[in-house]
C-alpha cells in the first residue's frame, strides 16, 4: 500500500498506483470484516448484518475509487487527502460497528445467563416444593401405618381377652359342673351308706330280740 507521499518517479501521481491502492485496501478491509465474523460466531442475523457491512463497505470504497480516478485527474492532491479521509471514516465506521456487535452479544449473553439463573431458581423453587410435598405425604403414610398398627394391636388384645373371658366362663362351667357332680356322687354314696346303716341297724335288731328269748328259755328250762 502506498503513502499520500508517495510519488511515482516523475514527480506526480499515478492513477493507476491509486487504483491499486484502493483495491488492496478494499480486499485488506474485506479480509477484516470476514477475521471479524470468525471471531464473533455471531447467530445468522448478525452474520447477515455483517455481510450487509462488508458489501457497504466494498461499495463505498468502489464508489472512492471511481470518484478518485475521476477526480484526480482534474485536483490530484484532493482525491489523496479524500481519499485517506474516506478510509480513516470507513475504519471508525467498522470499529464502531465492531464494538455496538460486541456490545449487543455481551447483553444477549447477559441476558441468556440471567434466563437460565431464573429458570434454574424456579426449578430449584419447585423441586423445594415437591420434595416438601413429598415429606409431607411420608409422613400422613407413617401416621397411617402407625395408627393401623395401632388399632391391630387393639383389636388382638380385645380378641386375645375375649377368648380368655370365653375360655375362663367354659373351664368355670366345668369345674361347676364337676363339681356338682362330685356333689350329687357324694350324696348319693352319702344315701347309700345311710340305707346300708339303716339296714345293718335293723337286722341286728331283729337278731338280738331272739337271742333274748333263746336265753330266757334257756333260764326257764334251768329253773325247773
Amino acid at each position: 500500500m502506498t503513502g499520500p507521499d508517495e510519488t511515482p518517479s516523475g514527480g506526480k501521481p499515478d492513477p493507476d498506483a491509486i487504483r491499486a491502492d484502493i483495491e488492496q485496501t478494499r480486499e485488506q478491509l474485506g479480509r477484516t470484516v470476514d477475521e471479524l465474523s470468525h471471531r464473533l460466531d455471531v447467530p445468522a442475523r448478525a452474520q447477515e448484518r455483517v455481510d450487509q457491512a462488508k458489501s457497504s463497505a466494498l461499495e463505498s470504497a468502489n464508489r472512492t475509487k471511481d470518484t478518485a480516478v475521476e477526480t484526480y485527474r482534474e485536483n490530484p492532491p484532493a482525491v489523496i487527502g479524500g481519499g485517506v479521509a474516506a478510509l480513516t471514516a470507513l475504519v471508525g465506521l467498522l470499529a464502531w460497528r465492531r464494538k455496538r456487535r460486541q456490545t449487543a452479544a455481551e447483553r444477549a449473553a447477559a441476558k441468556e445467563a440471567a434466563r437460565r439463573r431464573a429458570a434454574a431458581q424456579k426449578a430449584a423453587e419447585r423441586a423445594g416444593k415437591e420434595r416438601a410435598v413429598a415429606r409431607k405425604k411420608a409422613a400422613k403414610r407413617a401416621e397411617a401405618r402407625r395408627k393401623a398398627a395401632i388399632a391391630s394391636l387393639s383389636a388382638r388384645k380385645r380378641s386375645a381377652t375375649k377368648q380368655l373371658s370365653t375360655a375362663e366362663r367354659a373351664a368355670s362351667k366345668q369345674l361347676s359342673a364337676t363339681q356338682q357332680a362330685a356333689a350329687a356322687r357324694l350324696r348319693a354314696g352319702e344315701r347309700v351308706a345311710v340305707k346300708r346303716v339303716s339296714a345293718t341297724q335293723r337286722a341286728a335288731g331283729r337278731r338280738l330280740p331272739r337271742r333274748r328269748s333263746g336265753w330266757r328259755r334257756t333260764l326257764a328250762e334251768l329253773s325247773r
